[in-house]
């Protein structure tokens, strides 16, 4: 891997046409079940591959029957890790569209997407300050996940399109991390940041823990982009 030459670009892409079929945020569908039939139901769906992990009971207090709730939308981090694939591609693509090189010279682009997902939610860029306080105080005492995409793109190459993720805890919503929330948004950081916060500036001060890879919150997975380039370009 010696003797390349790397320059950064910038890839402008339309994300909300990229992103459009992913769903952003989770929702469920309602059943419902006499008691009697509950576990009978429970059974059923588990035949056809929905999986108790997707299956609740709400049992309502005025003696009608309980509810089966149903996930009916795929996970949000297989969401997440779909759309940020799909976004690295994208801009990798259209950088290498852009360029001009010879038949012998075949430019190799590198493009990342990263994205912030709860159970429940898919973060992008806060839209001004105050979407980038809800994300902020959302994310304040409990764990979510990171993906970064990337795609690995050139002319007579096999294209090399992964992910890499951590989980990151951020500490409880006390005193302090409003405050540091609020010192952070005042910084003007947040703003070009998926949910909000840079594990590389002060967003690392509200951070408890992290498990997995830190690279994918920064925004490239560098290890794992040496193993594929490695085994892209021998």
């Amino acid at each position: 891997m010696t003797g390349l030459t790397f320059e950064v670009m910038d890839a402008h892409v339309d994300e909300d046409a990229v992103s459009a079929k992913i769903p952003l945020k989770q929702s469920a569908a309602v059943a419902a079940g006499a008691a009697m039939g509950l576990s009978f139901g429970l059974s059923a769906l588990k035949s056809v591959g929905i999986s108790s992990s997707s299956v609740s009971i709400s049992q309502s207090n005025d003696g009608s029957d309980p509810k089966v709730i149903v996930n009916t939308t795929p996970s949000m981090y297989a969401n997440a890790e779909k759309m940020c694939r799909a976004l690295a591609e994208a801009k990798a693509r259209a950088t290498l569209n852009r360029l001009e090189w010879s038949s012998d010279e075949a430019p190799l682009v590198i493009g990342s997407d990263t994205v912030v997902v709860t159970e429940d939610e898919i973060l992008g860029k806060p839209k001004d300050e105050e979407d980038a306080r809800r994300m902020l105080t959302s994310l304040s005492g409990r764990t979510h996940r990171v993906y970064t995409g990337v795609a690995i793109l050139s002319e007579g190459m096999e294209n090399r399109i992964f992910s890499a993720f951590a989980d990151v805890k951020f500490h409880d919503l006390d005193k302090m991390q409003e405050d540091l929330i609020e010192s952070y948004i005042k910084t003007g950081s947040p703003m070009d940041k998926a949910g909000a916060y840079g594990i590389q500036d002060e967003g690392a001060l509200l951070i408890d823990s992290i498990s997995g890879d830190y690279y994918a919150v920064v925004g490239l997975p560098v290890a794992q982009v040496n193993r594929e380039l490695r085994k892209s370009l021998g």
